[in-house]
């Protein structure tokens, strides 16, 4: 079995819980007027990495974008385990 390196790379998260983000213009279509406007990511998942929840600020509801329409405002630290793994060289 010949895997490419992608095959089995592991995709994460790239935004933990609690970073600030912008949202900004991508190439799909996005809901009118969010562009621009910055919240909080309250949802990641490392299991659907290509789907974060954002809690735009002065909303009560919950908004789910790609991460590629999300720009960092506010960096969180990550988790101390996650930032150790960072550390750790990959296998061969």
């Amino acid at each position: 079995m010949n895997l490419e390196a992608d095959e089995m790379a592991i995709e994460m998260a790239r935004f933990p819980e609690g970073t600030r983000v912008r949202i900004r213009m991508w190439n799909v279509p996005q809901e009118p007027g969010v562009t621009g406007r910055t919240g909080t990511v309250v949802s990641a998942s490392d299991y659907s990495a290509n789907r974060l929840t954002v809690m735009l600020d002065g909303e009560e509801g919950e908004s789910v974008f790609a991460p590629a329409e999300l720009e960092v405002v506010e960096h969180v630290p990550l988790p101390p385990e996650r930032e150790k793994a960072r550390t750790r060289p990959a296998l061969p």
